[in-house]
């Protein structure tokens, strides 16, 4: 007769600790995210300085009234 031997799920090994912490891991997606934060910052300040104020829309024309004598 075949031996009952019952299987343990887990149970065979040693826990593995893990190879990494959380900080190397997590490193080049911060790093990332920093980088692309600050992309988006300067574009939207880039757009908000380059909308024309309303005081610059209506500026007088100026008459040219003098004549140059050839």
């Amino acid at each position: 007769m075949a031996s009952q031997k019952a299987k343990q799920i887990g149970k065979g090994k040693a826990e593995m600790q893990p190879a990494h912490n959380a900080w190397e891991v997590m490193k080049p997606f911060v790093h990332f995210g920093l980088k692309a934060t600050g992309l988006l910052a300067s574009t939207l300040i880039t757009i908000v300085k380059n909308i024309p104020k309303p005081d610059k829309a209506k500026q007088p024309e100026r008459k040219n009234t003098k004549i140059i004598k050839i």
